[in-house]
C-alpha cells in the first residue's frame, strides 16, 4: 500500500495535519488546567445531561472528530510502521501494533462519545421513571471514568510503540528516531505527574497550575513533535519514490 509516490505523500500531508491538530491541543489544555482545577471539578449530572440532551449535535460532532484524528493517526502510523519495516520488522511491527492497539482505545471512545452518551442523555430527557433517570446519571458519572481508562490505555500502549518505533529506525538520518523516543519517554513522565497532581489536590488542596500547564505541553508536545518528524520524514522518502 505504501509503495506508491502519492500514498506515502498523502500520508505525509495527513501527519502535517495531524502535527497541527496537536499543537491546538496543547495549547487548549495547558490554558483550561492552569485556570481550572480538573481534580476538584464540580458537576452537577443532572444538569450535564439535560444539556447533552439539549445539544446532541456538540456530541456528535466531538466523537466524529475524535474519531477522524485516530483514523489519521492509523494512517501514519500505518505509513512509518510499513517503511520502518524494511530495516527492522520486529521492532516496527511491535511499535505499529503497540500503537494501532492505543489508537483503537480511542476509536471506542469516539463511538461511545458520539452514540452511546448522546442516546443516554436523549433517554434521560424523555423518561419519567425516577429509577431509570438515577441508573442514568450513575451510568454518566461511570463513563467519565471510563472515559479516563480508554486515555490511559492509550498512553500506556502509545509509549513503548513509539520506542520501538523508535528503535527500529536506529541508524536513519534526522531525528527521527531520537523525537519518537523523546515522545515515549514524555508520555511516561505524564502518569507520575498526573499522580502528584492529583495527590496535592486531592489531599493537601495545593494545585500547581503552571506544572499542570507544563505537563500537557509536554505530553501533547511531544506528541505532535513526533508526528511532525513522521510527516517530514514520509515527505522526503515519497519524493524520492517512482510515481
Amino acid at each position: 500500500m505504501f509503495e506508491r509516490k502519492r500514498t506515502v505523500l498523502n500520508a505525509a500531508g495527513v501527519g502535517y495535519l495531524l502535527c497541527g491538530f496537536l499543537v491546538a491541543l496543547a495549547a487548549a489544555s495547558a490554558y483550561f488546567v492552569s485556570t481550572r482545577n480538573p481534580y476538584r471539578l464540580v458537576r452537577d449530572w443532572d444538569q450535564l445531561l439535560v444539556q447533552r440532551g439539549q445539544y446532541i449535535g456538540i456530541g456528535v460532532l466531538g466523537g466524529l472528530l475524535l474519531f477522524g484524528v485516530v483514523l489519521a493517526a492509523l494512517l501514519v502510523v500505518a505509513a512509518v510502521a510499513s517503511r520502518a519495516a524494511r530495516l527492522h520488522p520486529t521492532s516496527a511491527s511491535l511499535g505499529g501494533a503497540f500503537l494501532a492497539a492505543g489508537l483503537g482505545a480511542l476509536a471506542v471512545l469516539a463511538v461511545r462519545t458520539s452514540i452511546v452518551t448522546t442516546y443516554a442523555a436523549l433517554q434521560y430527557g424523555s423518561t419519567t421513571d425516577e429509577m431509570h433517570k438515577h441508573a442514568l446519571l450513575v451510568e454518566a458519572y461511570l463513563g467519565e471514568h471510563t472515559f479516563m481508562l480508554g486515555v490511559w490505555c492509550f498512553f500506556g500502549f502509545a509509549a513503548p510503540g513509539l520506542y520501538l518505533l523508535g528503535s527500529s529506525l536506529r541508524g536513519e538520518r534526522g531525528w527521527l528516531p531520537d523525537a519518537l523516543k523523546l515522545a515515549a519517554a514524555l508520555v511516561l513522565l505524564h502518569l507520575p505527574l498526573t499522580l502528584y497532581l492529583a495527590r496535592e489536590s486531592l489531599l493537601f488542596d495545593r494545585y500547581p497550575g503552571w506544572l499542570a500547564a507544563l505537563d500537557q505541553v509536554l505530553v501533547w508536545g511531544g506528541l505532535s513533535l513526533a508526528s511532525f518528524v513522521c510527516a517530514r520524514w514520509l515527505h522526503l522518502l515519497g519524493r524520492k519514490l517512482p510515481q
